[in-house]
């Protein structure tokens, strides 16, 4: 059995030689000393019986069967004197196991530190510090009346279901049932109790019936009422008071002791020098909880919006609603403060009592709901008005001795002023606290940036000075939030009422609940500058609309008007990732402007050597591009410091930030010594993070190292920041070719969706493509130019259904990685992708991304050229030799930055990486040996970083303007406008949609923004430049809601606005607009397809002349023919109707837009006119227009075929082309680079003459002869019968041109030789010289004006002894020589005798007589007349043939079309015209032949001059 023996007195060790009995008789007595139980157990006895001698020495508190009862009883004594309701007596329940008894013997728990910065740990066992221990308070005094008794219930409500009584035929059944059962008695002879008994259930139930009528009735008016009370009424709280009764002894130990805690911290670390320490001595908040007297609930607000007033009040005083046992037990709310003077040991702590506090207010919670969880998203709160408040403070004395010092007078009052003071920006209505209760339980800072402010103060009107006698102001505005810190200041406009400071401050704001204040103040040399007043804007006015302009701003002072501001207000929110609608995350885009978090985490092994006592006070400096930021506070005696404090800042531009990190000593009156420092590149913080790398050793120390991290926020500024400083140089372009599509979705009710795609690029758009209506499959066949960046960005290809009312809907989209396709060499230069590999993928649509259509593409990379920037190098030169000078705001900038291309050559990066410092120290102040050996360090290492890059080129203008292909970059300066309210667009070539565009909002705007556009063709490129009105959508050439535009070609304007800020005029309907514009170029290493070429694009003119052998069609052996023309499946053209002949002569003409000649599918049909039924078929021809040489006419006779394709006697019919290469614009239709479908034609001309042409040879311009066609035809001529003038090799060479139109032969695309060159091999590096391009001078209008090209060959191109009889009407073509047009009337014969002939001429399809000869009576008549008339080389003429009579009027002779002789031979022309002949010699000088009298003055092309 277990031995007991009380232990000796003193111990002393015993010889060595003992028996086993002894030894363990000394082991139990040292174990009782130690007051460890030792136990003896029988050797030879079981376990079960060593158990019960071990549990019969165990002591009486540990021994659970002997505790159990006793607690059992001891619960069921508290469950029997507990009170029916549940409510509990008060007490506080005893534990009958002390927590150290639960524990096993011997086993080892760590205790917790009871030290909080070296002071008590207030709680866990130590509630001295808070008033009383956690305890549960008496329920039955909380409540100050009985119970409510329940509603009293009838038997039958009680025992009957509701569904059998209550309703309107209920009650009408009773009463039938009541007359019936009454009759039945009757009838039955039973007696009157019968009846007594029959009408008394009745009515019971009657009465049940009525209750429960009259009780919906009132719960329904209730529910009326209510929703009217809660607009005005109040609604009071007893619930929740009684509910914080009994929570209050509970909660308010623990939030006492964790406001300890907490400001202990604090006031550790705020220590002066001369004080040993501050903290919390005692923080009490007395045993009356808080009181909320009513709420107020606001039902008419948003759906996500909960808005409430509370009401309430803090009296631990007032007694009056608490019962005598809590009077009793009452403790007042006392805060003890010990401050404590001298140093250790030397040192007296004085308390200073703040007691009896009491306050009461009311209070608006504003409460805005969220989807996801914590389904509250923040929490706005602030004071409707001033609380009231009251306290008792003794500063010294203590308890015993300590006088309330809110007696002296005016102390009481000023101590109220300061706290409203303080409280009422934050707190005070309409100032709002917001508490982002999402952000705080997701642990993100809740005082991040959400945005930046962009403020432009214009000017300040009639400001005027408080004191009457101080005279012109010298005006200056500074800026902040709520009257808190200054965060911007003007310049000072000396002697001015109204100054004009146009400047702009950019500002960080993390919420719109502060509003914006300026405050204007009167600069003074000697004393303090005087207030003359404040203006503000409430920032939620953002969310509506981020761009507030003209704002006119009241400055008040003392509540009077003292002047206004004028000033713009812009919101730049920042971005973040946007999750489309089938829940994919588009990445943040990369910008190189935003907000950059810098945060000091904590210091750690801090070289303490430095300090006498080995214990540091250590603080940090925080420098972005050695820019001092606010210091971190000192922590006092510590190596390891801990700050864990972030500051933000605006970068105008990320890949050239630097980040740096002083670590200091306080010493108080004495200089603080350095610790350390570090230094290192944005860029290079940012990729270390990435890595998860945030610790850095210092530099300039024997230990120590920090941690320190850094987050990127972009930022899409506009103006001062966001201009070159926030353009990323592309590194290449993504040529996209678009094809197709194939089963879309539909999301149209009626009809089918009308899709386009549009190309975003990180999740912005920047290209797209035309749309096409009511199309499920519809072949884009259209190719676009996206410049990138970066290989990590990705491409998303987005099926969109455009809608004329609301947003575009997606149809589907899929994501293009960059990183597939752009490769490095060694050398970091990028490698093309030129395999344009067929890809067809799925489109994936909606949430659950199921693939919903295909999309047909091919995609190719062309990298940039690496040319260096002139404008770069002049910056890094000024940055170095401001380096080289010395430090900047305190720190030593770590030299010069070799300048970067301006092609970002690193895969990933936003440009070439060309400094790495992250190990170079900052140097001190004043070292300036230290200062001259980093500079070197640094220039070296650049060097190296330049030497290990990409070469770059460096090439003159003229250079940069030889390369074709390329990405024209304009910055946006400032414009002055006609107009507000307006958008200014860039097109280029033949886009239909502006590659770049801005709002503009008010008449004279600062602009500072950038766009690119790509070129394809330098010497063919056009550009436009247009302001239209706002909300409207501009196609083609619609004049209605431009209210401005200038066009011209893009080599001539790069050429005077290179570098070079330009002023463009583009005038308009309401007057001119002025833009002021800078423009780069960035060659792009790409050939270009001859498919995309402005020569496989342009104007066609077709000249349908006349037809031979025709099948006839009628019973009489002839025909009625017609020709119709069809593009891509379009009726284009169909000419007139000759009656009865299988010879016809038609001599029409007609021109349309050919948006790719390669692509174009163009047919010419025959048909037979027959009055009922459908004409017949005649025959057909596919033209291939990739056969035309561009610029020049091209005669050619096609052969006939039938439907299917065979040959066969069809006929022949004879056609003249000519094609104009020019850009085409798209149309919303469908035309695209390759064709697709052509759905709107060009214009149509009409035919040449009013009356019908009698013969061909009046339009052969000598090729036919009289009417010899008309009798042989083609097919009858030959080598001796040669009646058309040619000679046998024109003949052959229209045989051979005949055949390749019509189809026969394959000659592929066919160009001009100038050409030639650009689509040679890539091998060939040499160009020649280009003498003058090309290039189309158009005015501002958007007509067409004359070109003189040498270059290319001569455009016009006009083939020896051919006639134009096709030049649009009236209309100067852009391909042809301007010049004169001599015309020479000689005579005229076969004319009636009696007439009167007078000749006139005229443009074709113009009303006007540009000329009149004289009268001449008789059928032969001589003029001998000449005129000069300015026209282009291929200008068309009509001569018109009439008999002049004054009186009866003139009637016409006839009349025909003639084009011009520029083969410089003059010879004489017989035409006929009518039932005469005239002859006449027309022909044309250019106009460098032409004399100086006649000559046009020389224009300028490009976008104009310069301002």
């Amino acid at each position: 059995m277990a031995d007991t023996a009380p232990p000796p007195q003193q111990y002393d060790v015993e010889p060595v030689n003992k028996s086993k009995k002894e030894v363990e008789e000394d082991i139990a007595r040292s174990g009782k000393e130690s007051g460890i139980p030792t136990f003896k157990f029988d050797t030879d006895a079981s376990p079960e019986e060593k158990a019960a001698q071990a549990k019969k020495g165990m002591p009486e508190a540990l021994d659970l069967s002997k505790t159990a009862p006793k607690l059992k009883e001891f619960i069921d004594a508290s469950a029997a004197a507990a009170p029916p309701n549940g409510t509990t007596n008060g007490s506080a329940p005893q534990s009958a196991v002390s927590p150290s008894a639960s524990s096993a013997p011997g086993t080892a728990v760590t205790p917790a530190s009871p030290y909080v910065n070296g002071h008590p740990k207030a709680g866990d066992g130590n509630w001295e510090r808070t008033g009383w221990e956690p305890r549960f308070g008496s329920m039955a005094d909380a409540f100050g009346a009985d119970t409510s008794s329940a509603d009293h219930q009838t038997w039958v409500e009680s025992h009957l279901d509701e569904k059998f009584f209550g309703d309107w035929y209920h009650n009408a059944g009773v009463i039938v049932f009541s007359c019936l059962a009454t009759w039945f008695v009757t009838k039955v002879g039973l007696g009157l109790v019968w009846v007594i008994i029959v009408l008394s259930c009745c009515a019971t139930y009657y009465r049940t019936s009525i209750r429960r009528v009259r009780r919906n009735i009132r719960d329904d008016l209730n529910r009326e009422f209510a929703k009217t009370r809660l607009d005005s009424d109040v609604e009071s709280l007893e619930w929740i008071n009684s509910f914080l009764v009994k929570f209050w002894p509970i909660y308010a130990p623990v939030i006492s002791a964790t406001v300890i805690n907490t400001v202990d911290g604090i006031l550790s670390t705020a220590t002066p020098g001369f004080l040993d320490s501050i903290k919390l001595e005692t923080f009490n908040l007395g045993s009356k909880p808080p009181r909320l007297e009513h709420v107020k609930t606001y039902a008419k607000t948003e759906e996500d919006i909960v808005e409430m007033d509370w009401k309430f009040s803090f009296t631990p005083k007032d007694v009056s609603d608490m019962t005598s046992k809590q009077i009793a037990n009452q403790k007042n709310p006392k805060v003890v403060l010990e401050v404590r003077v001298g140093k250790g040991i030397a040192s007296k702590g004085f308390p200073i009592i703040v007691e009896d506090m009491q306050f009461q207010g009311r209070m608006k919670f504003k409460i805005k709901l969220q989807i996801p969880f914590p389904h509250i998203e923040k929490l706005d709160v602030c004071f409707l008005e001033p609380p009231e408040f009251d306290y008792v403070l003794k500063p010294v004395g203590g308890d015993m001795f300590g006088v309330d010092i809110g007696f002296l007078p005016g102390l009481n009052s000023f101590i109220r002023e300061m706290v409203h003071a303080n409280l009422g920006p934050m707190f005070y209505a309409p100032n709002v606290f917001t508490v982002e209760l999402a952000k705080m339980l997701a642990g993100a800072p809740t005082d991040t940036a959400i945005g930046v402010l962009q403020v432009t103060l214009h000017r300040a009107h009639g400001l005027k000075n408080t004191d009457k006698f101080s005279g012109t102001p010298d005006p200056y505005a500074t800026i902040s939030l709520n009257n808190r810190a200054v965060l911007a200041k003007t310049k000072t406009i000396h002697e001015s009422a109204d100054p004009r400071w146009n400047e702009t401050k950019f500002v960080i704001i993390n919420s719109f609940n502060d509003p914006l204040t300026i405050n204007v103040f009167d600069y003074n040399d000697i004393r303090k500058d005087k207030e003359l007043g404040t203006a503000t804007f409430a920032l939620d006015q953002l969310e509506k609309d981020p761009m507030q302009e003209n704002l006119t701003l009241e400055v008040i002072s003392n509540n009077k008007q003292r002047g206004t501001i004028v000033a713009d207000v812009k919101f730049f929110p920042v971005l973040k990732p946007v999750t489309l609608d089938d829940g994919t995350v588009e990445p943040v885009p990369e910008t190189n402007t935003g907000v950059l978090r810098y945060t000091i985490h904590q210091c750690k092994d801090l070289d303490g050597s430095k300090s006498m006592v080995g214990q540091l006070s250590p603080y940090a400096i925080p420098y972005v591009n050695d820019k001092a930021l606010p210091q971190t506070k000192i922590m006092k005696r510590t190596n390891n410091p801990i700050w864990g404090e972030s500051r933000e800042i605006i970068v105008g531009n990320r890949k050239t930030a630097k980040l740096a990190v002083r670590i200091k000593d306080d010493r108080g009156l004495q200089a603080d010594p350095v610790l350390g420092e570090y230094k290192i590149k944005l860029d290079d913080m940012l990729e270390r993070m990435a890595k998860g790398q945030d610790w850095f050793d210092l530099a300039g120390a024997k230990t120590g190292s920090i941690k320190m991290t850094a987050e990127w926020k972009p930022v899409e500024l506009k103006g001062a920041l966001g201009g070159s400083g926030g353009y990323v140089t592309p590194i290449g372009v993504m040529r996209v070719h678009l094809q197709n599509a194939r089963g879309l979705k539909n999301l149209e009710a009626m009809g089918k969706s009308d899709p386009y795609v549009r190309i975003l690029l990180s999740g912005i758009e920047k290209r797209r493509t035309v749309t096409f209506f009511n199309d499920l499959n519809p072949d884009w066949d259209e190719v676009l130019y996206v410049p990138v960046h970066s290989a990590k960005e990705k491409l998303t290809f987005e099926v969109m259904d455009e809608e004329k009312m609301g947003k575009d809907r997606s149809l589907g989209h899929l994501d293009l990685p960059l990183a597939e396709f752009i490769k490095q060499q060694e050398n970091g230069e990028f490698l093309p992708y030129e395999e344009k590999e067929l890809r067809s993928e799925n489109l994936v649509y909606g949430s659950k991304k199921t693939p919903k259509g295909k999309l047909t593409y091919t995609v190719a990379f062309y990298p940039c050229l690496n040319v260096a920037d002139p404008e770069e190098e002049e910056e890094a030169k000024k940055e170095e030799a401001a380096n080289s000078s010395g430090t900047v705001s305190g720190a030593t900038t770590p030299g010069p930055v070799s300048p970067g291309p301006v092609t970002p050559r690193k895969s990933g990066e936003s440009s070439q990486e060309t400094l790495n410092v992250e190990s170079v120290p900052i140097a001190d102040e004043g070292a300036a040996a230290d200062a001259s050996d980093l500079v070197a360090d640094v220039k070296e290492e650049a060097a190296q970083k330049a030497a290990d890059g990409p070469p770059k080129v460096r090439l003159t203008p003229d250079e940069l303007l030889q390369h074709d292909c390329g990405i024209i970059v304009f910055k946006i300066i400032e414009g002055s406008f006609s107009q507000k309210d307006c958008h200014l667009e860039v097109l280029m070539d033949d886009h239909l949609h502006p590659s770049y565009t801005t709002k503009i909002r008010q008449k004279q705007q600062k602009i500072d923004d950038i766009g690119e556009a790509i070129v394809r063709e330098l010497e063919w490129s056009k550009i436009t430049l247009r302001i239209r009105e706002d909300k409207k959508e501009i196609e083609g050439d619609e004049e209605e809601h431009l209210v401005g535009r200038l066009k011209g070609n893009t080599f001539d304007t790069l050429k005077q606005c290179l570098n070079n800020p330009t002023v463009l005029t583009l005038r308009g309907k309401d007057g001119e607009n002025k833009v002021k514009i800078s423009l780069k170029y960035i060659p792009i290493q790409m050939k270009l397809d001859p498919r995309e070429s402005v020569n496989n694009m342009g104007t066609l003119r077709v000249d349908v002349l006349d037809a031979s052998n025709l099948p006839a069609a009628d019973r009489n052996g002839k025909s009625d023919p017609y020709c119709s023309f069809e593009l891509n499946g379009e009726k284009v053209f169909k000419s007139k109707v000759q009656k009865k002949t299988l010879h016809p002569a038609w001599n029409e003409f007609f021109e349309t837009k050919i948006p790719s000649r390669t692509g174009a599918d163009f047919k010419l049909t025959v048909y037979d006119w027959d009055m009922a039924g459908d004409d017949d078929f005649l025959g057909q021809s596919p033209i291939n227009l990739a056969a035309l040489e561009p610029f020049k006419q091209t005669l050619v006779n096609l052969k006939l075929r039938g439907k299917r394709g065979e040959v066969g006697d069809y006929g022949e019919v004879r056609l003249r082309f000519m094609f104009r290469s020019d850009y085409v614009t798209r149309s919303r239709q469908g035309s695209s680079t390759f064709g697709g479908t052509f759905a709107v034609p060009g214009k149509i001309v009409a035919a040449g003459a009013a009356v019908p042409l009698k013969g061909v040879g009046l339009a052969a311009g000598g090729v036919m002869k009289g009417a010899s066609f008309l009798k042989h035809g083609f097919s009858r001529k030959s080598k001796e019968d040669n009646s058309s003038g040619l000679d046998p090799n024109e003949l052959r060479e229209l045989e051979e041109t005949s055949k390749a139109v019509a189809g026969e032969k394959d000659v592929g695309l066919v160009v001009p030789e100038g050409m030639a060159d650009k689509y040679a091999s890539a091998s060939d590096n040499e160009r020649e010289e280009r003498g003058n391009r090309l290039t189309r001078s158009l005015t501002p209008s958007g007509r067409n004006r004359a070109v003189t090209p040498t270059g290319f060959g001569s455009p016009h191109g006009r083939t020896k002894s051919i006639s134009s009889v096709y030049s649009t009407s009236g209309s100067p073509s852009p391909g042809a020589d301007a010049g004169k047009a001599t015309i020479r009337l000689i005579s005229a014969t076969g004319f009636p005798s009696s007439a009167n002939v007078q000749a006139r001429i005229r443009l074709a399809g113009k009303s006007k007589d540009l000329y009149k000869s004289k009268g001449i009576k008789g059928g032969n008549v001589n003029w001998e007349e000449t005129t000069s008339i300015p026209c282009t080389a291929d200008q068309q003429f009509l001569l018109k043939i009439i008999d002049d009579h004054f009186i009866r009027g003139d009637k016409d002779l006839g009349e025909t079309l003639f084009v011009l002789d520029d083969t410089g031979a003059g010879t004489e022309k017989e035409v006929q015209v009518g039932e005469g002949r005239v002859r006449f010699k027309a022909v044309f000088t250019a106009g460098s032949q032409a004399s100086p009298t006649d000559s046009k003055k020389k224009r300028k092309s490009g976008l104009l001059r310069r301002n």
